[in-house]
Order: structure tokens, then sequence, then C-alpha cells
């Protein structure tokens, strides 16, 4: 059993306690789980019981950060989880934080490939394909996305090839200058072929 003899309030962030036992600093504590816990100058406590006082400090500490990450721009739960990694966080509360925000639906990938999908347009399939996989979003996913039946690119193709060809000469030369333009956009071959055929 040790005794808490200072709780001090951290100098950057006023939300957080650093608690030190018998004299000496053992850990900083979110605001709020000293409170609940009802900790103060004097408290007798045994360790074991503070390391699980501040497991669930850091629960709360992760979720809140995450919260914070998340309101600034939609996040994959592979983001989220690369994010708390990269933080330090040990794998239990890198769990609770994204089993909390798939809970409150925070986290979505389903939804997230689809507003991917609708705010980039002018990315062909494979692009797309490349850029949600990154993201980590599961492959089974993915394909679902892009072979529904509503994924059709083919005004997009055909807009990107007239605002390419805008100004420039009618020739076989800058015909096969688009193409390659459409293709490094990540549009497959056959589609362009197939929408360009039809114009014509």
């Amino acid at each position: 059993m040790q005794t808490i003899t200072e709780l001090k309030v951290q100098a950057k962030d006023k939300n957080r306690v650093n608690l030190y036992l018998n004299n000496k600093f053992f850990c900083g504590l979110d605001l709020e789980t000293v409170v609940k816990h009802q900790l103060k100058v004097g408290t007798i406590i045994d360790e074991q019981r503070l390391q699980n006082i501040q497991l669930e400090s850091e629960k709360q500490t992760a979720l809140n950060k995450t919260l914070k990450l998340i309101s600034t721009r939609y996040k994959t739960q592979k983001e989220v989880e690369n994010y708390l990694y990269e933080k330090g966080y040990l794998p239990q509360i890198v769990y609770f934080v994204v089993e909390k925000l798939n809970e409150y639906h925070y986290i979505d990938d389903e939804r997230y490939a689809d507003s991917y999908i609708a705010s980039h347009k002018n990315y062909g399939k494979l692009k797309l394909k490349q850029q949600l996989l990154q993201k980590g979003i599961s492959p089974t996913v993915v394909e679902q996305k892009l072979q529904d039946e509503n994924f059709d690119q083919s005004q997009e193709i055909l807009k990107l090839a007239q605002k390419y060809m805008q100004n420039k000469q009618d020739s076989k030369e800058n015909y096969i200058k688009m193409i390659k333009h459409l293709m490094n956009k990540g549009f497959e071959y056959e589609t362009i072929k197939e929408v360009l055929k039809e114009v014509e």
C-alpha cells in the first residue's frame, strides 16, 4: 500500500493530472478519472488498483484524442489503429477505442468507401481500388463498391476526354495521348475504348 502525496495539474494539458506516490511521480491520469475514483492527497491505495485506474484513464485519453482526430476528417478503421499505435498505445487500448467508435458509428469503412468514391470521380476504378486498399478498406468491400451496378464512370471518362482534347488538334497522336492520360488516372483501357466508341 502507498500514499498519494501530490496531484498536480499538467502545465500543457489542464485535463490531465500527475499523480505522486510517496513523493515520487507514478503516472499521469485523466482528470475525469481522478474525480470518478475520488483520488486525493492522503489516499492510501495499492499499486494494482492504481494500475487498473491508469489503464482506464489511458482508454479515455486515447478515445478523446481519436474523437478529436476524426472530427477534422473521416477515417478508416485501419487509419485509426495506425494513429493509436504510433502514439504508443497498447493493443488492448486500441481495441477498446475501435470498438467504441464502431459502436457509435464514428467509423464505418463501407460508408467511407462510398464517400471517397463520390468525392474522387476523376479517379478511375484501378486508382480508386489502389487508394482504398492503402487506406485499409477490406478487398471484399472495395470490390463490392466498384462492381456495384450504380458505379458507372462513362460520363466522367467522356468529360475528361473532352477536357483533354479541348484546343488540341483532332489527330491520332493526340487521341493516343488522351487515352494514356485517362489510363494514368486509373481508368481501364477497355472501358475507355468502349465509352469513346459509343461517342464516335
